[in-house]
């Protein structure tokens, strides 16, 4: 009996010490992706390095700008890689390049593991804040050396002693009292940067958002909360929820819905007719029933598809044979593609045909796969839509751009790195292509 109780006794204290090792276990495990983290940053940049010393690997004419060109070409490379858009690895490059050069002492504990890539790259950010400019004066580029040394001084030790929220408020506050500009010189400069930003997310929503001068910002939501609330008030039915209500609002003023006039776009959205009223193509009927799809953007469910036809008044029939896929081509004696064959190239592709790529074929450039110069013909069998981007290094560097049966663009680098295609997505069908154009644009009432 007495054992038992020991026993007993005995367990809360296993069990502290089991749930401490696991603590324990997990910081290591936090410790090592932060190493590993910079590690891959540090190699990213390690390889650049070597490609600029060695610009022949990629460059065929070795110019004044070699170097340049070889790093573009290589972060395409890193990009098929390591399957990450080229913009990500090249924010990650210009971290760890500014990093290394400017914050010695946090880079150093970057790589021991003890502080995160993000709040490194944060601590980049502020070190841009407080640089001096093109022109600066010797003074203006002594000041920015001495905030690039407080900075790193600073962020050294938070690092070892506070939560990154902390770090990131410790940060922000350091930056504005080392920055000489006048806030309201700053605030100029900020604003300079509005823009508006799209993200496209599943189910058929997206999100938007516009950085805007903070009195406009406040205006708008006073004006389109105070808009919700009275539609709430004067209709008692109202079964929306406020939130519905202002989403809906900002959605019809920026659209210009019930003005006369609304801005002018141009959207592929293509319709399977099995999907209108019932309807089947002939010879078609046992195939599965393609996705209705915003091109470029993914699919959209069939009642929305379906509204969209009711909305437009314009559309066309697309025609496509369902065994094999069989587009008449058209042979001309001119480089430039017709509009017609580039609605069908953004239709077929969505975007840029590189593998990975996911800019908009509405944005990209027509492409010659035998290039014009030797020979090649405008026929849709013998074009692509490729980003201008992809377009300047098809033509530049060593890479190989070779196009599949799909029309999908495989990439051979000087490296010998081959990319790969995702999985085929199934099309077939008979479809109706809507053009969705408004009118000219206006302001929007708020």
């Amino acid at each position: 009996m007495e054992q038992y109780f020991d026993d007993v006794d005995d367990r809360p204290r296993d069990a502290a010490f089991a749930v401490e090792s696991a603590l324990a276990d997990l910081q290591c495990a936090d410790i090592d992706l932060n190493r590993y983290a910079a590690r891959r940053a540090g190699q990213i940049a390690d390889a650049v390095a070597l490609a600029r010393r060695n610009p022949e690997v990629y460059v065929l004419e070795c110019g004044p700008d070699a170097a340049d060109e070889a790093e573009r070409a290589l972060i395409f490379d890193i990009s098929l890689r390591l399957k990450r858009s080229e913009d990500d690895v090249r924010a990650e490059l210009s971290v760890v390049q500014t990093a290394m050069r400017q914050l010695p002492n946090l880079w150093h504990h970057a790589r021991d593991g003890f502080v995160s890539m993000h709040l490194v790259s944060r601590a980049v950010w502020a070190l841009r804040r407080l640089r001096a400019p093109v022109n600066a004066t010797p003074e203006q580029r002594d000041a920015a050396r001495a905030a690039a040394h407080r900075i790193d001084e600073e962020t050294s030790e938070w690092a070892f002693t506070c939560s990154p929220a902390n770090f990131l408020r410790r940060l922000r506050r350091l930056a504005d009292r080392l920055d000489q500009e006048p806030r309201e010189v700053r605030h100029a400069r900020a604003v300079a940067d509005r823009r508006v930003g799209f993200e496209h997310l599943d189910d058929g929503v997206s999100w938007i958002g516009a950085l805007v001068p903070t009195p406009e910002a406040v205006e708008i939501q006073q004006r389109v909360t105070a808009s919700a609330t009275q539609v709430k008030k004067n209709d008692p039915n109202e079964a929306r929820t406020l939130a519905q209500i202002r989403a809906d609002l900002f959605s019809d003023w920026l659209r210009g819905v019930g003005a006369d006039r609304a801005s002018k776009t141009k959207i592929f959205v293509t319709v399977p007719v099995q999907l209108l009223d019932g309807a089947a193509a002939d010879g078609i009927a046992d195939l599965p029933v393609p996705e209705a799809e915003i091109v470029g953007q993914g699919p959209i469910d069939p009642l929305t598809a379906k509204q969209l036809f009711l909305d437009t008044g314009v559309f066309r029939r697309v025609v496509v044979d369902p065994i094999r896929s069989v587009v008449v081509d058209m042979d001309r004696r001119s480089r430039r593609a017709t509009p017609a064959q580039r609605d069908w190239l953004v239709l077929q592709h969505g975007t840029c045909a590189v593998d990975g790529c996911t800019r908009l074929a509405l944005d990209t450039d027509i492409d010659h796969e035998v290039p014009w110069a030797q020979g090649g013909k405008t026929d849709l069998a013998g074009l692509r839509p490729l980003c201008p981007r992809h377009h300047r290094l098809r033509h530049r560097p060593r890479a190989v751009f070779r196009s599949r049966p799909d029309g999908s663009v495989e990439v051979t680098t000087p490296t010998g790195f081959r990319s790969s295609a995702a999985p085929p997505e199934s099309r077939i069908g008979v479809s109706l292509v809507a053009d969705l154009a408004d009118a000219d644009p206006v302001a929007p009432p708020f």
